[in-house]
């Protein structure tokens, strides 16, 4: 029987997972040749060895155990061919998996060294038009564009581009030079915009920028997640495009969210009004009143407006991981995009915990943590980049 249209490729590797006698159903060999399939297999298999060894370490030998799979695999391979390294490969994981459920204890928070990575921090990368690339972060940089913008990066960790006052209120057309702005995981940034506009940049973000904006509309590209501050200029449009949303202002305040691997994208008004169109929804746009969200689901191609409490969406402009009853998965899923930490779940139902809390983001993560273990409602324990969380 094929797969199911709606299923994820990593639903599909761990379905067969669930059953060793599917692990050599011959569509599932053949959908392992694609590389990028592969790739996903091998990423699923070696996270579930750190499982393993993070958890299991006092229990079993895991060095022996997997130098005794490897020899069947190359035992395998010289008597079956790809087949059987293909599924002794998968049997790597099934006995990672077979182990969680076989050894599983309560865990609880430990004190270690702590990890400079594992702290917030102001950092970012700046792409020029030539492709030359700047590192900003507390150094200062002046640059001087041909057409006379002026860049400056200070200590204060804000990047801003000043426009040649010979050139103010001037819209012509001229051909237009972009900049890309990246945030690693772990960091934000601040951007002023030649049209003197804010944007506050969150982590794992892509922004494409003009140097100096010119003729009918200011349009800037988003992949991930920004709180603007639109300069008010007439009919002069401020345009955000992302892969899910266009978002159309002349001045107001509201924040976008939208990684392009994430199916749920959404723009929250702060103040003012804006325009949403779907691109896929030729023609059709909501507008925004302050505090409401456009809500698209892009995997359903299912929109909805909902009024919602904007301090959810934008605490962390002030430094703050704002969470008001939210699955504790949502709230682990934040903070292990900021502190690019690997999360694993020793009780499935644990997910659905609801949480409300006000995290400092500069903190470093075990402050984060202890805080979580404080509501009496999960363990956690931290091994370098991974995080053990069960229910009490």
């Amino acid at each position: 029987m094929g797969r199911q249209g709606e299923e994820t490729d990593i639903d599909y590797i761990l379905s067969h997972l669930q059953d060793p006698a599917g692990l050599l159903d011959p569509e599932f060999l053949v959908w392992l040749q694609v590389p990028v399939h592969r790739k996903l297999f091998e990423e699923i298999r070696n996270q579930q060895e750190a499982f393993m060894r993070f958890s299991m370490e006092d229990s079993i030998d895991v060095d022996r155990e997997y130098e005794r799979l490897q020899a069947k695999i190359r035992f395998s391979h010289r008597r079956s061919g790809w087949r059987w390294m293909v599924a002794a490969a998968c049997v790597v994981v099934v006995f990672g998996v077979s182990l969680v459920f076989r050894y599983t204890r309560p865990v609880s928070m430990v004190e270690e060294k702590p990890l400079a990575l594992l702290e917030g921090r102001k950092t970012a990368e700046l792409i020029l038009a030539s492709g030359e690339r700047i590192h900003l972060e507390k150094n200062r940089v002046e640059l001087r564009e041909s057409n006379g913008t002026l860049i400056v990066n200070d200590s204060s960790c804000s990047l801003a581009y000043h426009r040649d006052a010979s050139a103010v209120g001037q819209t012509e057309e001229k051909a237009i030079v972009y900049h890309t702005l990246v945030i690693p995981a772990g960091a934000d940034y601040t951007l002023t915009l030649a049209d003197g506009t804010n944007v506050r940049l969150n982590c794992e973000t892509k922004f494409r920028f003009p140097v100096e904006f010119s003729g009918k509309e200011r349009k800037v590209f988003l992949d991930g997640e920004a709180y603007f501050e639109v300069k008010k200029a007439g009919e002069w449009p401020f345009i955000v495009e992302t892969e899910g949303m266009q978002v159309k202002v002349n001045g107001t305040c509201f924040n976008v969210k939208s990684y392009w691997y994430e199916d749920i994208v959404h723009t929250t008004l702060v103040s003012g009004a804006v325009e949403v169109a779907n691109p896929k929804a030729m023609g059709e746009s909501v507008r925004l009143t302050p505090s409401q969200q456009y809500y698209l689901n892009k995997h359903a191609d299912r929109a909805e407006v909902r009024n919602v409490d904007v301090t959810l969406y934008t605490g962390w402009t002030e430094g703050m991981f704002v969470f008001k009853k939210q699955r504790l998965e949502d709230v682990m899923n934040t903070l292990s995009r900021w502190y690019t930490v690997d999360v694993f779940y020793a009780n499935e139902s644990v997910k659905d915990l609801r949480i409300s809390a006000h995290l400092g983001r500069y903190e470093h993560i075990d402050s984060v943590l202890e805080l979580l273990c404080a509501m009496d409602k999960v363990n956690v324990k931290r091994k370098g980049k991974t995080v053990i969380i069960d229910r009490k």
